[in-house]
């Protein structure tokens, strides 16, 4: 199971997110405002995810303070973070290339667990190639904010790493304690996505 939280970061790629309330996908459009979306099938870069603690406040860039290790926790920085993850997603179908998600979302998170324990059995069988994920919906939950809701994942097969996933975040001085990316394999677009 992932630890899950927040980190601050340098340079970011584009974002799309999950809005658990309604359930829905976006991206941010050409015009600067949310676009819903519906992604399908794309390549989870799940090797080099990220987990920590994270602050998301109206106005402000996200404050991340990422784990060193995913089986080691940073210590919370403040009441108000929670545990959460970043991930970069690829598909130029559903996202016009490489897209980050992070959230510190309860059902979010929960699905991206599911997703990595699913990712962690297959890695073995699949050594040096990444999982295309599809995504397959939603199911409610009800909880003490009222009916919120869970994406639902698989894993459709496994492709070696494209190329557009080559490149990494930079990170800023702020973030020493960032993962370190897993050594490429043999890297090849991936045109289907």
């Amino acid at each position: 199971m992932l630890n899950i939280g927040t980190q601050n970061a340098g340079d970011y790629d584009a974002w799309v997110k999950f809005n658990g309330k309604s359930g829905r996908w976006a991206i941010k459009g050409t015009d600067g405002q949310d676009q819903e979306i519906t992604p399908g099938s794309f390549v989870a870069d799940l090797d080099n995810i990220k987990t920590g603690w994270l602050l998301f406040a109206a106005g402000q860039a996200p404050n991340r303070v990422w784990d060193e290790r995913l089986d080691s926790p940073s210590l919370q920085p403040t009441p108000n973070h929670k545990r959460g993850f970043s991930l970069r997603l690829f598909s130029n179908a559903s996202f016009n290339g490489v897209v980050e998600l992070s959230s510190s979302s309860m059902h979010l998170c929960a699905a991206i667990n599911e997703l990595y324990e699913a990712y962690s059995a297959g890695k073995a069988a699949n050594s040096g190639k990444l999982p295309v994920v599809k995504f397959t919906g939603v199911t409610p939950q009800k909880d003490k904010h009222g009916t919120n809701y869970k994406p639902s994942f698989v894993i459709e097969k496994w492709v070696t790493r494209p190329n557009e996933l080559e490149t990494q975040y930079e990170q800023s001085a702020a973030s020493p304690s960032a993962t370190t990316p897993a050594p490429a394999a043999q890297a090849s677009s991936v045109s289907e996505f």
